[in-house]
């Protein structure tokens, strides 16, 4: 009897030792994935430019249909706090023909496992998740996993440090400068301007999406 318990013993401390060894593993694991994932969004966080594959759908009055693509959009990338992996975002895109001249979005951004997340305040069909993506001080590349195409940003400003004000209704840097478009802004042109198409505004937007 003595032998089998000290036999129960001996298994039940490898057990614990074995299970403490696997904890450790895991744990190591998962602070190297979030170190990883905390240098990417230090990398992230800051002002990019280039073309993110945007365009919408808009019906006219007369009921045509019509597909127009963005030719350039800005994204700002702004940390929650200082080197943390999420945060929240603008993006911009511009657009050389249609009734908008640019449309303007507010999102949520996260680097989590290795992926970049994108959740868009009021236009979910929007969220997308990026992988097989690279980042350098000067350009960032990726894909879209929904729909496998690619993009090239280029990027214009570092803020991996800065720790700014933000609220749901738009957000200030450093300088106090901020946002304060419409979410959807219409052309805007001079009142003796022509405009660059001829497509009633009388219209709507069908989608929104990326290429």
């Amino acid at each position: 009897m003595k032998r089998f318990m000290i036999f129960g013993d001996s298994k039940a401390r490898a057990f614990g030792f074995a299970s403490f060894i696997f904890m450790m593993a895991v744990l190591s694991f998962s602070s190297c994935i979030d170190m990883e994932d905390t240098n990417k969004s230090m990398v992230l966080s800051g002002e990019w430019r280039g073309d993110f594959g945007m365009y919408y759908d808009y019906r006219d009055d007369y009921g045509r249909v019509y597909t127009f693509d963005s030719y350039d959009t800005y994204l700002t990338f702004i940390p929650a706090y200082s080197y943390a992996n999420y945060g929240r975002g603008t993006q911009v895109d511009y657009y050389d023909y249609g009734p908008y001249e640019y449309q303007y979005y507010k999102f949520r951004w996260s680097v989590e496992n290795g992926y970049i997340y994108l959740s868009y305040d009021y236009d979910p069909q929007l969220n997308t998740r990026i992988s097989n993506y690279r980042m350098t001080n000067d350009y960032f590349t990726g894909t879209f996993s929904e729909s496998g195409t690619s993009f090239r940003m280029r990027k214009l400003v570092d803020y991996y440090n800065w720790t700014p004000y933000v609220n749901s209704y738009g957000y200030w840097d450093r300088d106090n400068w901020g946002y304060y478009y419409p979410y959807y802004a219409p052309a805007t042109r001079s009142d003796d301007e022509a405009p660059i198409d001829s497509i009633s505004t009388g219209g709507e937007i069908l989608k929104r999406g990326r290429r």
